[in-house]
């Protein structure tokens, strides 16, 4: 028993012994520690080189391109179509042949029309040559009736003035016959005249009518398109007889997008803002510019007022936005737009606790200065804090430069130290180095 009680007090004090040993080291590491050494990680101070951020403030949404000039081809033609030189979805220029239709029976109705319009204006023509006539004859009998007015004045002044012989009375009553036979010739020219004028030409004219109404009609046989584009519906087939629309053309050169906005975010925007478009179907790396052209700011009846950001056109709030002319996207596609609020573009810019105040209230950042020796000093830069994003803030100082080391944390750091540093965007770039 005594032999187990030394031997369990031998290994008490080695315990000790060794637990003293190590207790010392970790006192004596700690007291002969640099005393300017900074508190950061094992890592070193982290922190950052200086780049433009873009700053832009923008919502999020999606849609589907469409086209911003669509035409529904229609005809007033009621005939069979005999030519259809086009299928849908194909491309067609302004200008090039949609359809052609049947224009036999048009052709025949304006031979008909033209035999009876030529056999019309021939009696009319018949009817003008015979009253003018009688209007000739009536003018001649005026003149006549006039001549005798006048001669029985001339005598009745002479009988009256004893330059002549004569009853007064009876030169009188033939003076009153001369007047009244003049009167009464006068009366015919104006009657003539009227009926020359009151000629019946309402079948010349409404033949005519006609006539202009097929020419028009036999113009409109061939169907051309009205501007470039695709044809996304068609309606008719060869030899079919067309009731309404015969296709539809959408400008594919000329597109837009219609997004549903949200109602939190429908009073942020306003017509003339820019948009940025990224397509997945031809990768999302490629940006496409767009703005915003019409802003409707109610919400209809049947579509609530909150759409999610996700379609195109539908119920609620909802923005169309015209992308540029020769953006290579296709009807149909599924998009998604960023609008622009704030449109700040890139910019200098840092964490917005990266910033610090001194003490009168003034922004400064600390940038790390690289020595000769390869080490690193603390340097304190005052700056001019500009536009504020989600995360980063834009500054401006004299001699800040893109690439420029600046200390993510100012609290950790005193201007003047002399520090390590991580940073982990270079780790980034270089994944392979130790």
């Amino acid at each position: 028993m005594r032999a187990k009680i030394a031997e369990h007090k031998k290994l008490t004090v080695v315990i000790v012994l060794l637990a003293a040993v190590i207790i010392g080291a970790v006192v004596f590491r700690a007291l002969s520690a640099p005393e300017e050494e900074p508190a950061y990680g094992q890592e070193g101070v982290q922190a950052f080189r200086l780049k433009p951020q873009d700053l832009s403030t923008s919502i999020h949404t999606s849609g589907k391109v469409e086209s911003a000039g669509v035409v529904e081809i229609t005809t007033e033609m009621t005939g069979q179509i005999t030519e259809l030189p086009v299928s849908l979805g194909d491309h067609v220029q302004q200008g090039d042949v949609l359809c052609v239709f049947d224009g036999q029976e048009i052709r025949q109705q304006i031979a008909d029309l033209e035999n009876q319009d030529a056999q019309a204006r021939k009696e009319v023509d018949r009817q003008r040559r015979r009253l003018q006539q009688d209007l000739d004859t009536a003018k001649a009998q005026q003149q006549a009736a006039a001549s005798m007015q006048a001669s029985a004045q001339e005598m009745y002044q002479k009988v009256v003035n004893g330059e002549m012989e004569g009853d007064a009375e009876t030169v009188l009553g033939q003076l009153s016959d001369a007047q009244n036979a003049n009167a009464e010739a006068a009366s015919a020219v104006s009657a003539a005249q009227e009926a020359l004028n009151s000629v019946d030409e309402s079948a010349v004219t409404q033949n005519s009518a006609q006539l202009q109404k097929l020419r028009q009609q036999l113009n409109q046989l061939t169907v051309t398109a009205p501007q470039s584009g695709i044809i996304t519906s068609l309606n008719v087939s060869r030899g079919s007889i067309p009731n309404g629309s015969l296709m539809r053309i959408e400008d594919d050169g000329n597109l837009k997008v219609t997004v549903n906005i949200r109602e939190q975010d429908i009073l942020k925007i306003s017509e003339g803002m820019n948009a940025r478009i990224t397509c997945d179907a031809v990768g999302s790396d490629q940006v496409f510019s767009g703005q915003v052209i019409r802003v409707i700011n109610f919400a209809s009846a049947s579509g609530g007022s909150d759409a999610g950001g996700e379609g195109g056109s539908g119920g609620g709030y909802s923005a169309t936005i015209s992308l540029e002319p020769g953006t290579p996207l296709l009807l149909g596609m599924s998009v998604k737009v960023e609008i622009l609020l704030d449109d700040a573009g890139e910019q200098l810019a840092v964490p917005y606790d990266a910033i610090a105040p001194d003490d009168e209230g003034n922004s400064y950042i600390y940038r790390a200065v690289e020595q000769e020796d390869g080490t690193y000093i603390v340097e304190q830069v005052a700056v001019t804090a500009g536009v504020a994003g989600e995360y980063y803030t834009a500054v401006t100082a004299e001699d800040l430069k893109e690439g420029d080391i600046i200390i993510n944390d100012p609290y950790m750091v005193t201007e003047g130290q002399k520090v390590e540093l991580y940073l982990p965007e270079d780790e980034d770039l270089y994944p392979d180095q130790e």
